[in-house]
């Protein structure tokens, strides 16, 4: 009887040892846990202050129509961007460079939310209300599968849509004002011909002079393919320079002499 009971005790014990393991196991499981959760709290804590931070001074998108009108919000901006397009003119990068860099900043480091987003092969403009998808196409009469450029509008059809591009706008509203600042430059009058072909996306109103035409978007058919001759590969590198900006996911490359390019933004 009395080995049977230390048999019994014995068992206990040992009984007892694994429960305190055990009961050890699961406190270090459920502190783990805990202290997990806690790491992911303060990581979200932190990105949410990050957040903040990088929006703070952004602007709500407008309540029309992104490329409808000027912003006339983006006045301070102007000058920052006209200065740093002096440098760009300085160092004689291609235009279409510039324009990588600028419609960037401009859809990327501005407002709160992005007024053009790209996905599943098109882009998404902001329209007062909602986003409308829109190809390369229908946006700045981009096509990247025709290889043939001559003549580059085939009817009368081509040319109204042409024309009618929403992309010029922001060549009136958002490039147009920056060119004006930098043509008050001193250094604007050294720029070569080749950089200052960015001109040709603000249409008529810059009166650049191509061949006896000064070029415009609302030029007849036969001007404009006249033009076209003339300047078909540099259009393309510029139109390619705005896709290049509105797809990429980090600010495109800016010259030395600037400061560093802002860093990308959280998505909004």
């Amino acid at each position: 009887m009395q080995r049977m009971m230390k048999e019994v005790l014995s068992r206990l014990e040992r009984l007892e040892e694994k429960m305190s393991a055990l009961d050890a196991k699961v406190c270090q499981l459920v502190l783990q846990g805990s202290s997990r959760a806690d790491m992911n709290s303060l990581r979200r804590q932190c990105y949410r202050k990050e957040r903040v931070a990088v929006l703070k001074d952004r602007l709500p998108l407008p309540e029309y129509p992104i490329l409808d009108r000027r912003d006339r919000r983006l006045a301070e901006k102007v000058q920052e961007w006209a200065a740093v397009g002096i440098e760009f003119g300085k160092a004689d990068m291609l235009p279409s460079s510039f324009l990588s860099w600028l419609v960037w900043v401009w859809n990327n480091d501005v407002y709160v939310k992005k007024p053009v987003t790209f996905s599943g092969s098109a882009f998404r403009m902001w329209n007062g209300s909602c986003r409308q998808a829109l190809g390369p196409g229908d946006l700045m009469h981009y096509y990247r599968k025709r290889l043939r450029m001559s003549p580059f509008l085939r009817n009368e059809g081509e040319r109204q849509d042409f024309a009618l591009r929403p992309w010029w706008n922001w060549g009136m509203f958002v490039l147009a004002p920056v060119l004006s600042e930098m043509e008050d430059h001193e250094a604007w009058g050294s720029f070569t011909d080749r950089f200052k072909l960015v001109q040709l996306l603000v249409g008529g109103i810059a009166e650049t002079p191509i061949g006896n035409t000064n070029w415009d978007f609302n030029e007849d058919l036969k001007a404009i393919n006249q033009m076209m001759r003339r300047i078909a590969p540099d259009w393309i590198r510029l139109i390619e320079g705005c896709l290049c900006g509105l797809r990429s996911a980090t600010c495109p490359a800016a010259p030395k002499t600037c400061k560093s390019a802002p860093e990308p933004s959280p998505d909004a």
